[in-house]
């Protein structure tokens, strides 16, 4: 089974993502980042770990906390701490390729039982979802939340214990993305919501064979094609 990760770990990984995330979105003196509970939500952990995160950063000079206002960066020196987001972040040896894989076998291989066995219930749910990801895309607010919950809801379709434990997996997934890519905190494609709709029109037709082939196109798998 897949082993939590430690929350020292979890708190560093978090860390260097905001300082990722700062940088790479070359955001300016003043700038405003999400609130705790948009970054846990982005970050796929809880509001101690992003709190802890926040703390560092606020002893290195990158970013000022303001009660009742938000959290803004400083008017640090970039030049001094650009060099440390090139230095590799050793995430207990799960690389995002690895976990890519093993999401993708497991959404996969379970998409026939999730086909036969999703309610009407569930698929409001995924409309539900779909819904608040086009909102919250709008607004440009984090979607992380909206799309690791769709997926969840797919599994835990399925009915089988063994496959909702793995959920950690999934959500695993998505952190280790938006360590690599943490211009999602923000920014995610807007294709994800017509790539959800196709998803749920083959779930709602009970057709396994469209819902693999759509879900293969959502996680741009060519490999898998058939």
């Amino acid at each position: 089974m897949l082993e939590p990760l430690a929350r020292d770990t979890l708190t560093k990984q978090a860390t260097e993502t905001l300082r990722r995330f700062i940088l790479t979105e070359d955001l300016k003196p003043d700038a405003q980042l999400p609130s705790e509970r948009e970054l846990s939500e982005s970050l796929s952990v809880s509001r101690n770990i992003v709190r802890e995160a926040l703390s560092v950063l606020v002893a290195e000079g990158l970013i000022v906390k303001q009660p009742g206002r938000g959290i803004f960066v400083t008017d640090f020196d970039r030049s001094r701490v650009a060099p440390q987001i090139a230095v590799s972040f050793d995430y207990n040896g799960r690389s995002p390729a690895a976990l890519s894989e093993a999401r993708a076998a497991v959404e996969l291989g379970a998409i026939s039982l999730i086909t036969r066995r999703i309610t009407d219930a569930d698929i409001q749910k995924l409309e539900a979802i779909n819904s608040a990801f086009e909102e919250n895309l709008r607004l440009r607010r984090s979607t992380i939340k909206d799309d690791i919950e769709f997926h969840k809801v797919l599994i835990m379709s399925t009915r089988n214990p063994v496959l909702i434990e793995l959920i950690p997996l999934l959500v695993e997934y998505f952190r280790l993305a938006v360590f690599h890519r943490p211009s999602a905190i923000f920014h995610n494609p807007e294709r994800v919501i017509s790539e959800h709709r196709k998803i749920i029109d083959a779930l709602q037709s009970r057709d396994a064979v469209a819902a693999r082939q759509a879900l293969i196109e959502h996680l741009h798998l060519q490999d898998f094609e058939a």
